[in-house]
């Protein structure tokens, strides 16, 4: 892959120390007098790029590295709440094994915790999790990532077995956004997003489900991209030619702060050789020269109207897109957008049939415990489940395919789809949770969430760019979809419009680095 890197200015190895803001020694394994270094580059305003580069040259090593980022999580823990499980000491032992030369060699990262860490046991947001076992292996996209020096240090929060687009639990509590804390970092990868805005780390682990990557970066000011379906290391759509549901709907990534981290990403685990699915990706470095037709879509899928602050992030977006020399049009949904979510949140729900196999051997519980051990939203899911009959849910996915011929019809007259990610601005704590009762919830989860699981049932690929902020500052992002297959496409705008209105730098209330 091509790494690439923005080297931080040169400065003694002690300059360095001091800028990384570790906390007290107590915190730490021995052994330098940083409160006495002058002050440097700050190393949480680094990338995973360019922290990788850092390490490489030994400015900094990756015990210090993954120290730091301990520290950082300590001081924000209290009132975020974005772990789940603390794998400090697995990390600095790590540490000393972390081959420097690869692409992200010694680089702290965060594991959202649905996905197998070899040697921990998952937790899905809730109390079930005292039933899991210990995976004997990492799942083969967490291989990769440790293989290619990511270091990780933690679980981080979910909404029980990643159903809801916020992030509050009855097993692991309420996680909190770090642009206002009485409001939602979005959900399922909740967690880890809440982590990256609050500059514990760079980079985090999540995936994409019904949105579960891009709502949570749009809420907290982070670029998240969906990739194609089948595009990443360890996503299997289809096993012995049978669909595999949860390969098929969503795919695991990653949220970060700079696109370029992401475009890394992508290169990193994008499935190559004879059973890549698709092209070679060509590396996205930066913006294309090729002008593209962008067409855009106001309302949601449902027919609702999004808020006066998400309408106006699409129209300062299309205002700058036009200002580019993009050609810009509206569109129309070219389906019935009720009927595809009615059939989505039939496939949705049955899926509930599923998690059930998350379960070990032997812990299929009478529902009358079932239901005193795991959230109202969950409980009422798998009732519902078990009467939806297997015809009606390979009906259902039989439409899904005819939504995605017609969806995917409309990029031969444009290039990319622009859309709002969510119809409101990040919702309170509280609105939408799985205590609530199921037709409450529902309701609520209509008149939120109305475009991103389009790109789940069709495979297509989306990212989310934080290219607005509410006049109370809270992250809206702005969703750009592609045909199949067009990831770098949306990567090269991507690069364009951080270029253009740069989100980087912006910084939360609650900013970790601040605090030690």
């Amino acid at each position: 892959m091509t790494i690439l890197t923005h080297e931080a200015s040169a400065q003694g190895r002690r300059n360095f120390l001091k800028s990384i803001g570790m906390a007290s020694a107590a915190t730490l394994l021995p052994v330098i007098p940083f409160a006495r270094a002058a002050p440097g580059a700050d190393f949480a305003d680094m990338d995973a790029t360019a922290l990788a580069a850092a390490i490489r040259a030994r400015k900094i090593s990756p015990l210090e590295a993954v120290n730091a980022a301990i520290a950082r999580a300590q001081a924000v823990e209290p009132k975020l709440n974005c772990l789940s499980e603390e794998l400090y000491d697995r990390a600095r032992k790590h540490a000393a094994s972390v081959d420097i030369t690869t692409p992200f060699g010694g680089v702290p990262m965060l594991i959202k915790d649905e996905a197998e860490v070899a040697g921990t046991a998952k937790h899905f947001g809730s109390k079930l999790d005292k039933m899991m076992p210990r995976a004997a292996a990492n799942d083969p996209l967490v291989d990769l990532m440790e293989r290619s020096g990511f270091n990780i240090f933690g679980r981080t929060t979910m909404p029980e077995f990643g159903i809801l687009p916020t992030t509050e639990t009855l097993a692991y509590g309420i996680t909190r956004n770090p642009w206002n804390l009485d409001h939602v970092p979005g959900g399922s990868s909740g967690g880890g997003a809440a982590a990256v805005a609050a500059g514990i780390i760079p980079v985090a682990h999540g995936s994409d489900g019904a949105g579960s990557l891009r709502i949570p970066a749009s809420n907290c000011g982070l670029v998240g991209l969906k990739p194609s379906r089948g595009r990443i290391v360890g996503d299997r759509p289809f096993i012995d030619g049978k669909r595999n549901v949860g390969s098929f709907l969503g795919e695991s990534f990653c949220m970060s702060r700079t696109v370029r981290d992401t475009a890394n990403m992508l290169a990193l685990v994008d499935i190559k050789g004879a059973d890549a699915p698709y092209p070679p990706l060509r590396t996205a470095s930066g913006p294309s020269k090729k002008r593209l037709r962008v067409g855009y879509i106001m309302n949601g899928l449902g027919g609702h109207v999004p808020s006066a602050e998400v309408q106006e992030s699409i129209t300062n977006t299309l205002s700058l897109l036009r200002s580019q020399r993009h050609e810009v049009t509206e569109v129309q949904w070219p389906f019935s957008g009720e009927a595809f979510v009615e059939d989505f949140t039939l496939i949705y729900t049955a899926r509930a049939k599923e998690a059930k196999k998350l379960l070990p051997a032997g812990a299929d519980l009478p529902p009358a415990v079932l239901k005193g051990l795991i959230e109202p939203v969950s409980f009422s899911m798998t009732m519902m489940s078990d009467d939806i009959p297997d015809a009606a849910v390979e009906e259902a996915y039989a439409r899904i395919d005819a939504y995605s011929k017609a969806y995917f019809a409309m990029f031969d007259k444009i290039d990319i789809l622009v859309t709002p990610v969510l119809l409101k601005p990040p919702v309170r704590i509280g609105e939408i949770n799985g205590s609530l009762p199921i037709s409450v919830l529902m309701q609520r989860l209509n008149h939120y969430g109305d475009y991103t699981m389009l790109q789940n049932a069709t495979g297509g690929p989306a990212i989310s760019l934080p290219l607005h902020w509410t006049k109370d500052g809270l992250p809206v992002g702005v969703q750009f979809a592609g045909r199949l297959g067009a990831d770098y496409e949306l990567l090269e705008l991507a690069f364009e419009l951080e270029a253009a209105r740069p989100w980087a730098s912006r910084r939360p209330p609650l900013w970790a680095p601040s605090l030690i």
